[in-house]
């Protein structure tokens, strides 16, 4: 749906560039030390963050698209108490590399690759938590490597209904006729210009300005002027589309190869219509399926502490184990 500019909600635009208050348990959360790591992915630096100690059971945030693994900084240690807790950048934004060609089978690799190099498989299958774009590959992960994981959390990804031939469909590389050249990314020459601009994507209000504020600021770095200096630019890579397919050839619901679980902001376009229904009646007696009321599709930017006591919640009686 193309919407008009004049309706887009730039949630930080009438802060000037000045960081609003955040309250204590941000703060804290935010300055928990991490383990900050990279491992290389066929030809690529993968940049990871984690937090607690090696051998407890393993727990790994993936993102979003055209977002990074900061976006998980204010909750990840809600969870290490009892968990080895990593978050990566995939490759093509935040700090990892971008590459000239992406596909999903390469961004499973980062995933499998930081799960070892972070340690969150020394305390037994860990569980995977994927975020929109991050639910695809956190599907894909477990489509293709499912008996290494002890469950995958989808957090509203768009699953439409998959076609009964061929299966999902969400990204097709884009035939670009143009001569190919670097990919540009506007550079501002002060860094309060890109935090007014920064929008969530699809379009929605925000109330928690401390969250998607710094969640801006981590997604920018700086980068060279023309004509001398330096500004800022957005980290993400802006040719992924053109050289990335996402296809998947069946129903990937229907014969998971570990447990699955849901979780979705009952505000959420991707929580309505026929897509959610086929989503609830393969999830049915199956899968716990849980519907954050008063929340959008960045739901934990929206109900940031019910997020944590959801997620919280659901691993600590699921997946249920029999026996030892």
């Amino acid at each position: 749906m193309n919407e008009k500019r004049e309706d887009l909600i730039r949630p930080l635009a009438a802060l000037g560039g000045a960081t609003p208050p955040a309250p204590e348990w941000f703060e804290r959360a935010i300055e928990t030390p991490s383990e900050e790591g990279e491992v290389e992915v066929k030809g690529a630096r993968i940049a990871y963050s984690a937090w607690g100690e090696v051998g407890a059971r393993g727990l790994l945030f993936v993102h979003g698209g055209r977002a990074h693994r900061n976006w998980w900084r204010p909750f990840a240690p809600f969870f290490a108490e009892t968990r080895r807790v990593a978050a990566l950048d995939l490759s093509g934004m935040g700090d990892s590399d971008w590459r000239d060609q992406y596909s999903l089978d390469l961004l499973v690799d980062e995933i499998f690759a930081v799960i070892e190099k972070a340690g969150l498989d020394r305390g037994g299958r860990p569980v995977i938590v994927g975020h929109s774009f991050g639910g695809w590959v956190t599907l894909a992960a477990v489509e293709r490597e499912g008996d290494r994981l002890g469950g995958a959390v989808v957090v509203d990804s768009p699953l439409g209904v998959p076609d009964p031939d061929e299966g999902y469909t969400v990204v097709r590389a884009e035939n670009d006729e143009k001569p190919a050249g670097p990919p540009l990314l506007r550079v501002y020459e002060h860094i309060e210009e890109p935090i007014a601009r920064f929008r969530f994507l699809p379009n929605q209000p925000a109330e928690h300005l401390y969250l998607v504020d710094y969640i801006a600021r981590e997604g920018l770095r700086r980068a060279p002027i023309e004509g001398g200096g330096e500004g800022w630019t957005w980290k993400f890579d802006p040719s992924k589309g053109k050289n990335f397919d996402i296809h998947f050839e069946r129903d990937l619901l229907r014969a998971a190869r570990c447990p699955l679980a849901f979780i979705y902001g009952e505000k959420s376009l991707f929580a309505r219509g026929d897509a959610l229904q086929h989503l609830r009646d393969q999830a049915k007696g199956r899968s716990p399926f849980v519907m954050m009321p008063d929340a959008y599709h960045h739901l934990m930017m929206d109900q940031p502490i019910a997020f944590i006591s959801t997620l919280r919640t659901l691993l600590s009686c699921w997946p249920v184990r029999v026996g030892g």
